[in-house]
């Protein structure tokens, strides 16, 4: 029995021997070479071809979940995986062609993903569902090098993952339309008066020549702390609607207006002294707005509850705050904000108090 690949030559170097091809595999392929144990995935680090990493299955389900979302409405978008062929493949007529038994095709790039579709692939069967020979039949596409050894599979892996560089995280929020608290976040940044002009939503962080106050990155935060657990199928108005009027009432509480527009070197010295724009305290907001929510707070009454924020000394030099443990001491004795789980819970705290919130038994995380 031979395996037939649809493929097309690519030239990867000058030499004759350092071939390529660019090809595909369906869905159905790809499970049934992994289940026959001919896709492999050299991940074992005490294996003497150790070549890949460890598998991470919190990432498979992730990917499987994806696909099971969205291969209805085709918006199920891969890169290629990259493949290692043994044995040197003979290629005529536009196919590669291996003999079944004795092929290997090792993954340097695409593991999660090969893992992730056999997982949706199983989850179909598991269900019965009659929709299993379609996406079995989507693709897959895979650049496949011919016969590289070891030592060029890792250099192949090594490459693959240190040169392709993920988007940074506001712009990747930026371009989703799919998660439903990255779809409250962008109406926010659009219906906050307070917000409009002062949401990076592009770069990773805000540096000293940057004048925005928040990154969109920190508002998808906050907005996954406010409504946790939210479903995509879920209708959103409402809670857009509400947690609008909640962070205008925040920004309005704020004393001396952080929010106004600001030249560059304003804001460098307001982030020098003030913790007001630091991404703990709209994290923690975030998740006082939960609380606020969870009670049933009517958006009405947000201006009230939220009104105290405006008795707050948001000074960094604030000792309480050092002793709060919501700034620190760095090795040259200034006041810092680490942004930390820890550090955004500590805050939490304070504004809690602060305002009077005291959620159902529960709630807090």
């Amino acid at each position: 029995m031979e395996l037939l690949l649809q493929a097309v030559p690519v030239k990867r170097g000058l030499k004759r021997h350092q071939k390529s091809y660019v090809a595909t595999l369906s869905f159905g392929d790809i499970v049934r070479l992994m289940d026959d144990e001919r896709l492999y995935v050299p991940n074992e680090p005490d294996l003497a071809d150790f070549a890949q990493r460890k598998l991470n299955p919190v990432r498979v389900n992730t990917i499987a979940k994806y696909i099971l979302d969205t291969y209805k409405d085709g918006s199920t978008f891969f890169p290629a995986i990259c493949l290692n062929i043994q044995p040197d493949p003979i290629y005529r007529n536009g196919t590669i062609v291996l003999p079944y038994d004795s092929t290997s095709l090792r993954l340097t790039d695409g593991q999660h993903r090969c893992c992730g579709i056999r997982r949706a692939i199983k989850i179909l069967q598991e269900q019965g569902s009659p929709e299993l020979a379609e996406v079995s039949r989507l693709e897959l596409g895979a650049l496949v090098y011919a016969a590289l050894p070891l030592d060029l599979e890792r250099q192949a892996f090594r490459d693959q993952n240190l040169l392709a560089q993920r988007p940074g995280k506001s712009l990747a929020h930026l371009f989703d339309m799919r998660s439903p608290e990255v779809t409250i976040a962008k109406e926010l940044c659009k219906r906050v008066p307070q917000f409009r002009s002062n949401i990076e939503t592009v770069e990773n962080g805000l540096g000293k020549h940057n004048p925005k106050l928040m990154t969109l990155s920190t508002l998808v935060t906050a907005t996954q702390h406010m409504y946790p657990r939210l479903s995509p199928k879920e209708p959103l108005e409402a809670k857009i609607d509400w947690a609008m009027t909640f962070w205008a009432a925040a920004a309005s509480a704020f004393p001396d207006n952080p929010w106004r527009v600001l030249s560059k070197a304003e804001r460098k010295q307001q982030r020098e002294e003030s913790i007001v724009g630091a991404a703990i305290v709209f994290q923690a907001l975030g998740l006082v707005g939960r609380d606020l929510f969870t009670e049933g707070v009517p958006a009405e009454n947000l201006v009230q509850w939220l009104a105290h924020l405006a008795e707050v000394d948001w000074s960094k030099e604030e000792d309480f705050w050092l002793q709060r443990g919501v700034t620190q001491v760095n090795a040259k004795g200034a006041r810092i904000i680490q942004n930390t789980r820890t550090t955004v819970d500590s805050c939490y705290h304070v504004l809690q108090e602060l305002l009077g919130v005291t959620p159902k038994e529960g709630v807090l995380v």
